[in-house]
């Protein structure tokens, strides 16, 4: 992936319009690369969108299906009918949708001392956007990397939505890879913030650190800090910090995000030379998140 910004404009994270078009325009005159995708009603589906719940369909414009720029744009495939035929969303819609329809249904179970505790999915919503806000804060830049560096918990789906909401590129990171792994993957998404479970994470971090010149914040998720930084922060006051954050703000972030754009890094484990990233767009994401819950739902 060319990490370059082939935008003419700040790479900084911006509020307002695509580079090479204003999505609220894109979304009013229909897709740019097919004719059948302006607003439309969400198909009926057992356990996907609401019945006639209107879709705002927001694409940036592209003539090529494939792009190894962080912010370019693809063509997406559409069809009428079966799985090329659903609305392109981006993450965020879909997680709107989900909430719309089941927002108090259980979204995630986890043990906290030993007992269980669970999120619904509109507080796992709510978390996100927190999360969201905390990451403008600490300087979140469009389509820069939040780094995920730990083993399943809520917390790591929260940085990984929250990121993706607040405008960076989400981007888990192998827990079992070396300091020297980590500054690739790190640098090459170019991280503004990298988020770790533990101190054996973090010391990883911290032996590269000056090594990354994008690095603003390091964010531990478990247990207690045994390094005190002015950039570190523990994940309960990491969450409080983008409280002053205008929720507009961070609306305006949302809607300015397009479904046929990058969205989420996965790299490959590097086992055979140095990690290779696969580029996921917004669409990618939440179509597999759609077909995914309608297979649960069936089950």
């Amino acid at each position: 992936m060319e990490i370059q910004n082939d935008s003419p404009v700040n790479p900084k994270q911006v509020t307002s319009a695509q580079e090479r078009g204003n999505p609220a325009d894109v979304a009013q005159s229909g897709d740019f690369n097919n004719s059948n995708s302006k607003k439309k009603k969400a198909p009926d589906t057992e356990g996907g969108t609401a019945k006639g719940t209107i879709l705002s369909i927001k694409l940036a414009p592209a003539t090529d299906l494939w792009t190894t720029l962080k912010n370019g744009s693809v063509k997406l495939r559409m069809e009428e009918t079966c799985c090329g035929g659903v609305s392109p969303l981006t993450v965020t819609q879909m997680f709107q949708k989900t909430v719309d329809l089941c927002g108090d249904h259980v979204a995630i179970g986890f043990k906290q001392e030993k007992q269980w505790k669970t999120l619904t999915f509109a507080q796992y919503y709510a978390e996100c956007r927190k999360a969201a806000k905390s990451f403008l804060k600490l300087g979140l830049e469009r389509f820069h990397g939040v780094g995920i560096l730990g083993f399943n918990s809520p917390e790591w789906l929260i940085a990984n939505v929250g990121a993706i909401m607040a405008g960076g590129l989400a981007v888990g990171i192998y827990a079992t890879n070396s300091p020297e792994a980590c500054k690739y993957v790190a640098l090459h998404c170019e991280a503004n913030i990298l988020v770790v479970e533990n101190a054996n994470q973090l010391k990883k971090i911290l032996e590269v650190q000056n090594q990354l010149p994008h690095l603003k914040a390091i964010i531990q998720y478990k247990f207690a800090l045994e390094v005190r930084q002015p950039n570190i922060y523990m994940w309960k006051a990491f969450m409080k910090i983008g409280e002053k954050i205008p929720e507009s703000k961070l609306d305006e972030i949302i809607d300015s995000q397009v479904a046929n754009q990058c969205c989420t890094l996965i790299y490959t484990s590097g086992t055979t030379g140095v990690p290779k990233a696969v580029m996921l767009s917004q669409d990618n994401t939440a179509h597999t998140e759609h077909r995914e819950g309608r297979r649960d739902y069936r089950m």
